[in-house]
Formats: C-alpha cells, structure tokens, sequence
C-alpha cells in the first residue's frame, strides 16, 4: 500500500474501529456492569455523555487505525488468507498481543486474582470488538493490494 492508501483505508478501518467500540462498549458495559454501566464510582452522572463517548472513540479509533494500518501494509504479505479474513487476523492478533502484554505484569505479580476481574473482563471484550471492526473493514478495503 502507498501513504495515500494507508491514509484511506486507515481513516476508513480506523473510523469502524470507533463506531465498533462504541457498540461493543455499550452492549459489554451493560453485560458485564449491569444497568449503570460502568463499575460503581468511575463516573459523575455528568460524565455519562453519550456524544463525548462517542468522539473519544471515534477520535481514537481513527489514531490506531492509521497506525495499524500501516503496520498492516508492511507485514500483510506475510499473512495467511486474504481479504476480510485477513483483515480479522491481523486485528485479532494485535488483540491478542495487546490483551496478552496487558495481563502479564499483573499476573505475574499479583496472581490471577488482578486479572480475573470484572474490569479486564469488560476491556477485553470491548477492545476486541473494536480491534474486529477494524479488521473487517482494513481486509475489505485493503484487499486490492493483495
């Protein structure tokens, strides 16, 4: 991929991993939180603005998109399938190295208890969605340099 295209299909992949961060936040909150959606004390009743959730995620959805974008456009030779499921891969797998680098410290330090909570529970489903919503839409979009 050229800068232009890094450009394009970053903003593109980098704008569905907001909207998918949004959703997927909304909908682990509620699961994992209950009807208040997020863990007691985090929150003043004035900071539960949908519209500043919605321009944080969006905003750094569109950052990590150009970047994984370009990482995507130097390694994706390299990766197995194409397209799409390509795309998934390569999300999922910077998902899972991130999730995994997340985890370690705690849990070498403070043992399972600091990362079987609630808290990491709601992050990793939340960042997984996000990570899959760009991944779905940098395979569509970066497949013509297959």
């Amino acid at each position: 991929m050229n800068f232009r295209k890094i450009l394009i299909v970053g903003t593109a992949a980098g704008l569905a991993m907001g909207l998918a961060l949004l959703i997927t936040g909304g909908v682990a909150a509620f699961l994992v939180y209950g009807r208040q959606m997020a863990p007691a004390g985090k929150f003043e009743a004035g900071q539960m603005n949908a519209l500043y959730f919605l321009w944080t995620k969006i905003l750094i959805g569109w950052l990590f998109g150009l970047l994984f974008t370009f990482i995507y456009a130097r390694v994706q030779a390299g990766l197995p399938a194409r397209g799409v499921l390509r795309g998934l891969a390569f999300a999922f797998v910077l998902w899972l190295l991130i999730s995994l680098w997340a985890i370690s410290h705690p849990l070498v330090y403070d043992g399972m208890a600091a990362v079987a909570t609630r808290d990491r529970l709601f992050w990793h489903i939340y960042t997984l969605g996000g990570f899959l919503g760009f991944g779905a839409v940098l395979g569509r979009l970066g497949r013509k340099s297959d």
